[in-house]
């Protein structure tokens, strides 16, 4: 386990998938000495994992722009999708023989299966998060990539937002939270010794944030300059109980302007009693 503070990327950009704007993106972080540089994730998080899928007849298709499920259940044996950005930072680090720590950001299960139809249900309820089969199929799918990626990092990030909209007060749907604990419990492991957490954007609810307490993951990650009232969901005892790290957002994801340094102080300085280790990202 870490100890220490560190500093670390969510891992997308605003710039158009090419190779020298990956280059471009990796380089601009390994000179600011950033010391677990998520690699370039330039593509849509959803489209990098499920177009592999649709490639491999799993049974996803995309059609009109939005992606399907067209059969009763998700093929899981694939070859492990979304790996091309990954590989491509790996395989670049290594030809420039550069000895830096890379993280690597893995669209999570839940927040795939909402970007699927399923029926014409309303919202959420028509996707395929609304039926726990398809997620751990998804589960099962991504836990091949993960075990790829463990093998070349040091850090894996599964990116959940989804999970802060679905879980308020109870979770939306008939499962409950001991599945979701469950799916995050097993990909953690797929992970091997790559230290593994999740980050989830937006408000997280106390029931979110006991759910999360209550997993193997050894990080969590969360956004507290846009979301202030993300600081009071986790008691700094209970966190360190759980042996968990906190990866906390300290500049703002929504603001097109810089923040200042004594900004980005303030927020940081909100967190010093909550244990020896932290990790400070945007």
């Amino acid at each position: 386990m870490l100890e220490g503070y560190y500093t670390s990327t969510i891992g997308s950009f605003p710039l158009t998938d090419t190779d020298e704007n990956r280059r471009r993106c990796l380089e601009d972080l390994i000179a600011l000495g950033i010391d677990y540089p998520a690699y370039p994730q330039l593509m849509d998080m959803g489209k990098q994992f499920l177009d592999d899928l649709i490639k491999q007849d799993s049974g996803i298709t995309l059609s009109s722009g939005e992606y399907r499920i067209t059969k009763k259940e998700i093929k899981v044996e694939v070859e492990p999708p979304g790996l091309e950005p990954f590989l491509w930072a790996a395989n670049y680090i290594e030809r420039k023989g550069l000895r830096i720590k890379i993280k690597a950001p893995v669209t999570g299960p839940f927040t795939l299966a909402s970007h699927i139809i399923l029926n014409e249900g309303r919202g959420l309820l028509g996707r395929a998060i609304a039926d726990i089969t398809f997620v751990e199929q998804l589960s099962e799918i991504l836990s091949k990539s993960c075990k790829v990626i463990s093998k070349k990092v040091e850090m894996i990030s599964i990116d959940e937002p989804i999970l802060s909209v679905i879980v308020g007060l109870k979770v939306l749907f008939e499962y409950g939270e001991e599945k979701i604990k469950e799916i995050l419990n097993a990909l953690k492991e797929s992970c091997g010794s790559a230290l593994t957490g999740v980050h989830i954007c937006g408000r997280i609810s106390p029931k979110l944030a006991n759910i999360l307490l209550e997993t193997d993951l050894d990080f969590l990650s969360h956004e507290f300059y846009d979301t202030p009232a993300n600081i009071k969901v986790y008691n700094p005892e209970s966190l360190r109980k759980s042996g968990k790290i906190l990866s906390v957002g300290c500049l703002s994801s929504r603001k097109p302007v810089i923040e200042s340094i004594n900004e980005i102080l303030g927020v940081i300085r909100r967190f010093k009693e909550f244990g020896n280790c932290l990790i400070f990202t945007p």
